[in-house]
C-alpha cells in the first residue's frame, strides 16, 4: 500500500500496535507491502441473523519495536492530518518472512469475543448491552435505533454463546450484527419493504378511490 497523492490532499496509512491500552508502535504506509480488511455481513447468499467476525490480513516490514501477543490493531488513515479509524482488529496469527524481513498477520475484530456464553436474560436491547460489555466495545446507534421491540430473551439462551444469540436477535429484525470501523457493536437491516400493486384500469393506469389508491 502505498501513500496516496492528489494535488494537496494526502492520506498516510498507519497500523497502530497496542497492549492493552498502551500504544507499543506504529508502522506507516511506506513499510506496508499489502492489507486488506473483509467485512461480510453475509456469508454466502443474502440473509439475516448474521454475526461475522471483519478480518485483517497485512503484510509490512519487520519493525523495530516488539508486537504484543495477540496486540490490537488500529488501522489509522491521516487524511489532511485529521485521523480516521478504518478499523480495530486482534491479532490472531503472524508469520515471518527472513528473505524479505516482513511479517504477515491476520486478525480478527472483536466479534469473536462474542464467542463466550450469553451473559444475560431479558428484554432483547438489555441482553445486547450485557453483550457488548463482555465483548468490550460500546454499542452503535445502529443498533438502539433498529432495536425497538423489546423481544424476551429466555434464560435458557444463556446455555448458548453471545453470538448465536445476537444472530437470533437479528434475525428477528430481520438483519444482522457487525463490528463497525470505530469499533462498535453494529446494527444492519437487510429487511426490505413488500412489493405493493395497485388496482389499475384497462389502460394500465391506478385507479383512485376516496383519493386513495386500492392495493391488490
Amino acid at each position: 500500500m502505498s501513500i496516496y497523492n492528489a494535488g494537496e490532499k494526502t492520506s498516510v496509512y498507519y497500523l497502530d500496535f497496542y497492549s492493552g491500552s498502551t500504544l507499543a508502535g506504529s508502522v506507516s504506509s511506506s513499510d506496508i507491502v499489502d492489507l486488506q480488511i473483509q467485512r461480510n455481513l453475509i456469508a454466502d447468499k443474502p440473509t439475516v441473523g448474521q454475526a461475522n467476525a471483519g478480518e485483517l490480513d497485512a503484510t509490512f516490514l519487520k519493525p523495530s519495536f516488539t508486537i504484543p501477543r495477540m496486540a490490537g490493531v488500529n488501522v489509522r488513515v491521516v487524511w489532511n492530518d485529521a485521523p480516521y479509524s478504518f478499523g480495530w482488529f486482534y491479532i490472531d496469527t503472524r508469520s515471518e518472512n527472513p528473505t524479505n524481513n516482513t511479517l504477515n498477520i491476520h486478525c480478527y475484530d472483536a466479534m469473536l469475543m462474542a464467542e463466550q456464553l450469553c451473559p444475560a436474560y431479558g428484554t432483547d436491547i438489555n441482553v445486547i448491552n450485557s453483550i457488548a460489555a463482555i465483548m468490550g466495545v460500546l454499542v452503535d446507534a445502529s443498533v438502539t435505533a433498529a432495536i425497538i421491540n423489546a423481544y424476551n430473551i429466555p434464560q435458557t439462551q444463556m446455555q448458548n454463546s453471545a453470538r448465536e444469540v445476537l444472530k437470533a436477535i437479528g434475525a428477528a429484525y430481520g438483519g444482522s450484527f457487525f463490528i463497525t470501523k470505530d469499533g462498535k457493536l453494529g446494527f444492519a437491516s437487510l429487511y426490505v419493504p413488500p412489493e405493493e400493486f395497485y388496482l389499475a384500469d384497462e389502460y394500465g393506469d391506478a385507479i383512485l378511490f376516496g383519493g386513495d389508491y386500492i392495493i391488490v
